[in-house]
Order: C-alpha cells, then sequence, then structure tokens
C-alpha cells in the first residue's frame, strides 16, 4: 500500500503498484485524497477535470464526476467525511456530498462560489468549518459564506499549496513559486514567519 502511494507523483504509475486500479484517469492523476473516516475510500484527481473515487477493497472505481473545466487543481475531504471539496483552472470552489446523489437526484455540487482567480489548492480545517485556498493569496473561507473571511499574502508570485497544522490547527503553512515556504496564524489574519529554501517546494504536507 505504501508503494501505491509513493507512485502517485508519477500519474499513471500507480496503476503498476495495483494492477486491479485500472483507469485512473484519461490525462493521468494529479494528486490523490484520503477519506478521513474510511480506509478503503480515496479520491484522485486528474487533468481531465474529473474526480474519481475508489473502493480500495474492491479495487474499483465506484463514482466519477466531471468536477471542472480544465484541471481539478485542488482536493480535501471534509473532516467528518459527507463532504469533500474541489478547486479547478475554472475559478470555481465546489462541495460535493461523499456518498453520491440519492435515488431519482442528478450529480452536482452541494455550494459552488465563482472565485475572481485561478485557485492552486484548498485544504480544510481539522475541527471547524472553515476551509483554505490558495493561489495569489491565501482564502479563509466560511462554509456558509460565498466570500473570504480573510485573505494572507506575502508578496509572491503564486502559492502552490496550503495546508493546516493538524495539532496546532489554527496554523497554516503554505509554499510558493519563489521557494518560500510561509506560516500563518488565521487568528491573526497575518504571517508569521517565511523560510526562502534552497530550491523550490511543490506541496506542503
Amino acid at each position: 500500500m505504501c508503494k501505491s502511494f509513493k507512485c502517485y507523483q508519477t500519474g499513471r504509475s500507480i496503476c503498476k503498484t495495483m494492477p486491479g486500479l485500472s483507469g485512473w484517469s484519461r490525462d493521468g492523476v494529479s494528486c490523490l485524497a484520503k477519506h478521513p473516516k474510511i480506509l478503503a475510500t480515496l479520491l484522485s484527481r486528474g487533468c481531465d477535470g474529473a474526480v474519481r473515487i475508489w473502493n480500495l477493497t474492491q479495487l474499483k472505481c465506484i463514482r466519477i464526476i466531471q468536477a471542472h473545466e480544465g484541471f481539478v487543481q485542488g482536493i480535501r475531504a471534509h473532516f467528518c467525511g459527507t463532504s469533500f471539496f474541489t478547486v479547478g483552472d475554472d475559478k470555481t470552489v465546489k462541495q460535493w456530498k461523499m456518498d453520491g446523489p440519492g435515488y431519482g437526484e442528478e450529480e452536482g455540487p452541494l455550494h459552488t462560489i465563482l472565485g475572481k482567480t485561478v485557485y492552486t489548492g484548498i485544504d480544510h480545517h481539522w475541527k471547524e468549518a472553515v476551509f483554505a485556498t490558495c493561489g495569489q493569496q491565501v482564502d479563509i473561507w466560511d462554509e456558509q459564506i460565498t466570500n473570504p473571511i480573510s485573505s494572507m499574502t506575502w508578496r509572491f508570485d503564486s502559492i502552490s499549496s496550503g495546508k493546516f497544522n493538524a495539532i496546532e490547527t489554527f496554523i497554516l503553512g503554505s509554499c510558493a513559486s519563489d521557494r518560500t515556504t510561509v506560516l500563518y496564524d488565521m487568528r491573526q489574519a497575518t504571517p508569521l514567519k517565511k523560510v526562502i529554501l534552497d530550491m523550490r517546494t511543490n506541496t506542503v504536507c
């Protein structure tokens, strides 16, 4: 299982480790996300704008959602496992039901937020109904509000990834295209510390 998660960086190569999982994406897999409650459930986002939900026990895809036009840039499950969030090249943030539509219902997002710029990543708070997006800046959102409740930046070209700390849950880390890694305090809506690395960081875990 560890081998399959290491292989996600190369997109299609994950299928070589787990042959039963064929047809990951027409254009390769750009990232994986886990279900916070069910270990056998895995979400993948592809370059074709689709999100796929996989049952690892049965080794098959159980649901395909055409989530965005263009690349799906980020995917993150809600901490309670009832829904998940995606961001894409179409400048939208969407929330989806984890279990899919009921009988007679059409597949569609629970909520959609149209932004002003492309979002390159998304993460959800570990305990609160709050999530963060990144792109030209880091935006903090309340799930019930269509505008960010706060925005934070430190003169970057582009922020590629942002993650909430699992222990100090109000601390958010991000990495940018100029080789910087920055910590933010969500309560103060201000940057705390910036570190410039020797090489560019692709993501924050």
